[in-house]
């Protein structure tokens, strides 16, 4: 087990890239882009799509953060509340586990898949998807690693990673009900 309040920046990165999870995002993500960019597809649509994944799976992300990982829903259905106490409520618990902290890979990729792929049939058909779905991955390890700097016994130099901690570490010490935005 990993904990963040026990541990440098370089373990951290370590860690990082040693997690199932983030080794899967990356693979998914050179494969996507891989494809897409081979397969003839109009740069103009991947180009699109990949601007429209960056603004809407950063706003996905708040929405699914606020109305379904705070509501109280999921929780009470014997179906979910075992996800739900996965992905959220453990996390909230041990904030500084960096394996409760990390998305499950099956609840993440297909949440990815459902907000990105669309955008990016929609703009370029199936290489548009794959890039969709790359660029999401992409986002999602860059979300990953954030949240761990704002769990991280660290102090961030760049300003605007050191107001991120500020918000994060309000939404789980102080008020719960405010600050979705993760990164």
């Amino acid at each position: 087990r990993h904990h963040l309040d026990k541990m440098t920046l370089g373990e951290l990165v370590k860690a990082y890239f040693q997690y199932y999870a983030i080794q899967a995002y990356i693979v998914v993500a050179i494969a996507g882009y891989a494809y897409s960019l081979t397969s003839g597809a109009p740069l103009r649509g991947l180009a699109l799509t990949g601007l429209a994944a960056a603004l809407l799976y950063p706003l996905a992300w708040y929405g699914i953060h606020r109305f379904i990982l705070h509501g109280n829903w999921l929780a009470k259905s014997p179906l979910t509340a075992p996800v739900w106490k996965r992905i959220h409520y453990d996390h909230h618990q041990d904030p500084h586990d960096l394996h409760i902290l990390f998305g499950a890979l099956y609840t993440t990729l297909p949440t990815v898949a459902a907000v990105t792929m669309p955008v990016g049939y929609f703009f370029a058909g199936w290489p548009g998807a794959a890039f969709g779905l790359a660029t999401g991955c992409v986002i999602t390890c860059f979300y990953e690693f954030c949240h761990c700097i704002e769990h991280l016994s660290y102090k961030p130099k760049n300003p605007i990673l050191i107001r991120m901690k500020q918000l994060h570490m309000a939404h789980h010490f102080h008020n719960e009900q405010g600050n979705f935005g993760i990164t």
